[in-house]
């Protein structure tokens, strides 16, 4: 009986008074809340984050939020005792973030828009993961928060083809001083300073509101606020060198061929029949605005991606139309339809362009005509599908591409033509399609809109190399490349197209693309009061953010590369951007000042030339895989920290059972 009271009062005496418990937790910086309270901040914080992230992207252009929107997520992610929420509040609100900003994905699948948001969500945990193991190493989120944050976007922009899109810097593309160092980091520079001048207010935060782990000293806070205001000075005196070294406008030498860039108004969708407008409609309604730009004798004109969907390669429309497939008879009359019209265009046969369009005329349709009398010959890049087929093979019998084609001033058709190489998975390609796994592609192409429920395999195959043409302009030969689509937003093939190592392969590049998927048309505002907030909801959720954001990335793309780009989009917005990424034109409505979705005509320009070398198109994204190997070395921490407390941990256990 004694032993017993003996033991039972060494418990009351060893066992931790409140008090104690609640001194120790403050000593080392632990939250004394409970879960729902903790939750509910983190939450608040993270949301904070994702809605200033998306006020920082076109069209809304706020970028000095760019400077401050991570500090509220930075801080939560620091503060909060419990991993697992830091991890899963980060992956939900990143969704969340992902599936707003990304709202003009919806319209054209589903199911991909969902899916795309959950991967790139990821991202934020990974992210999170990192910089709270820097934290629990004396790494302040200061000094982490750049490099994980680049490091991540750069992964996503990446890993699967990726996906480079609102990435940080895109919020700075108008602040021409800032984006200059694009030429040396790539666009990840722009975003590393935004991301440092957060890690810096990130600290400040923290000095006054106590995190978990050891508090960084005064001199090295100082330090920091030192070389964050060192870097953004450099970086905006580097960017007002370099924008004064060129006055493109004023430099005769620079300017190269004048460009004609076509703009209509055609959305499609990703159901049959895709298209409202009929595709004789298209065609002829493309070809006379073409010709209304010829009067003004381009050097160039550029239509945009597979306009009119038509399939004009030379290798199928050669083949004898006996010989081609019942499947293809419509496909091959189509086609070398289409192709004897942008034939007639480019050599200013406009009678030979009309009757092409004459045997497509309805009784019930009035299709537009091109002026009898002709015009100036011109030089004609048009996107088409491209069609090789090999009867002989057992799988696949026929290869089907996205190509660029190019017509001379004789009408002829070019044999060397640009075949897309960075095909956007389930858009223009579903993955698995050859080898072991093919039955995971005919179950994801069944899911597909375009598949018709798994009957058609509308795979593209990607091209083999970046295709460079050249244009001759009196005595004047200029080379030219035609990224198609959302190849202008993905550095490395921009990079490829302009540079090979030190030396320059193009002079400008001609970007096609049809961005007619994204919806953006409401109809005009209702009468009534009750409907009208309706109204401007739908047109919040419809308008389709993707036609600035997608003008505003390629301009980091002139930088990087120190290349002018002309831009035809089917939709908008078409224009031109010069090699410091200043867009100086684009395609406008008739009041002179309006741009992008609903405005239709074209653009004529000078482009400029830049002979101007470039780091970045020298070595490429070294900067970016600087930060990611750091990033790397702090995962590679935390799951080594996990496996060693792990094993520590059996083997008390186990010395507890042996004692």
């Amino acid at each position: 009986m004694v032993s017993v009271k003996y033991r039972l009062s060494m418990k009351q005496t060893n066992k931790p008074k409140k008090s104690d418990k609640a001194a120790s937790t403050a000593a080392a910086g632990l939250p004394r809340h409970g879960l729902p309270r903790e939750g509910g901040q983190v939450l608040l914080l993270y949301s904070l984050t994702a809605v200033a992230l998306c006020w920082i992207f076109p069209p809304y252009g706020v970028w000095p939020l760019a400077l401050v929107c991570l500090v509220p997520w930075t801080v939560a992610t620091c503060r909060t005792h419990r991993a697992w929420l830091v991890h899963w509040l980060s992956f939900f609100i990143g969704w969340a973030f992902f599936l707003v900003a990304l709202r003009w994905l919806m319209p054209v699948t589903g199911l991909g828009y969902a899916a795309l948001g959950v991967y790139l969500a990821i991202y934020w945990t990974l992210a999170a993961w990192a910089i709270r193991t820097g934290r629990r190493h004396g790494i302040s989120p200061m000094w982490s928060l750049p490099v994980v944050w680049v490091a991540c976007e750069y992964l996503r922009g990446t890993v699967m083809t990726g996906f480079p899109w609102l990435f940080i810097s895109h919020g700075f593309f108008r602040q021409l001083p800032l984006i200059q160092i694009s030429d040396i980091t790539g666009a990840y520079g722009v975003s590393f300073l935004a991301a440092l001048v957060n890690g810096v207010l990130v600290e400040l935060v923290l000095r006054r509101w106590p995190a978990p782990g050891s508090k960084i000293s005064t001199r090295q806070l100082w330090l920091g606020g030192i070389v964050t205001v060192v870097l953004l000075l450099v970086t905006l005196g580097y960017g007002y060198f370099r924008l004064n070294q060129v006055d493109f406008e004023r430099t005769p030498e620079s300017h190269g061929p004048r460009v004609a860039v076509i703009q209509e108004d055609f959305p499609l969708a990703s159901t049959p029949p895709y298209s409202a407008a009929p595709p004789q409609v298209v065609l002829a309604t493309y070809l006379s605005r073409a010709a209304e730009a010829a009067r003004r004798e381009p050097d160039l004109i550029v239509f945009p991606e597979t306009v009119w969907s038509a399939i004009q390669n030379l290798s199928f429309i050669e083949v004898e139309r006996a010989a081609i497939d019942n499947e293809y008879a419509d496909t091959w009359l189509y086609g070398n339809l289409c192709h004897v019209a942008v034939s007639a265009l480019a050599r200013g046969d406009y009678p030979t362009v009309n009757v092409q369009i004459s045997q497509l005329e309805r009784p019930s349709m009035k299709l537009p005509r091109l002026p009898a009398e002709g015009g100036p010959p011109v030089t004609v890049v048009v996107g088409s599908v491209s069609i090789e087929q090999f009867p002989e093979a057992t799988y696949p019998k026929e290869k089907r591409y996205n190509s660029a084609l190019v017509y001379d001033p004789d009408g002829t058709q070019r044999r060397l033509r640009y075949d897309k190489r960075h095909l956007v998975p389930f858009g223009e390609f579903v993955p698995f399609r050859y080898g072991c796994l093919r039955w995971l592609y005919l179950w994801l192409n069944s899911l597909s809109p375009f598949s018709h429920g798994g009957r058609v395999e509308y795979s593209l195959t990607p091209g083999e190399q970046f295709t460079v043409f050249e244009l001759q302009v009196e005595d004047q030969t200029y080379t030219f490349g035609t990224p198609i689509c959302y190849e202008d937003v993905t550095p490395y093939v921009i990079r490829e197209f302009t540079w090979d190592g030190p030396r320059r392969r193009a002079d400008f590049l001609l970007n096609i693309s049809n961005d007619g998927w994204f919806h953006h048309r409401v109809g005009p505002p209702p009468t009534s009061t009750i409907q009208r907030p309706l109204w401007w909801l739908r047109r919040w959720f419809w308008q389709s953010n993707e036609l600035p954001q997608h003008l505003a990335i390629c301009a980091f793309r002139a930088v990087e590369n120190r290349v002018s780009i002309a831009r035809a989009v089917n939709t908008g917005i078409s224009g031109f951007i010069d090699p410091n990424g200043r867009i100086y034109s684009r395609v406008l409505a008739e009041d002179g000042r309006s741009f992008g979705p609903g405005v239709v005509g074209y653009d004529l320009e000078h482009v400029y030339l830049d002979r101007r070398t470039s780091l970045y198109g020298r070595f490429g994204d070294w900067f970016a895989g600087v930060c990611v190997l750091l990033t790397c070395l702090l995962w590679l921490g935390a799951v080594f920290e996990r496996w060693v407390l792990a094993l520590k941990h059996k083997i008390e256990s186990l010395l507890r059972k042996g004692g």
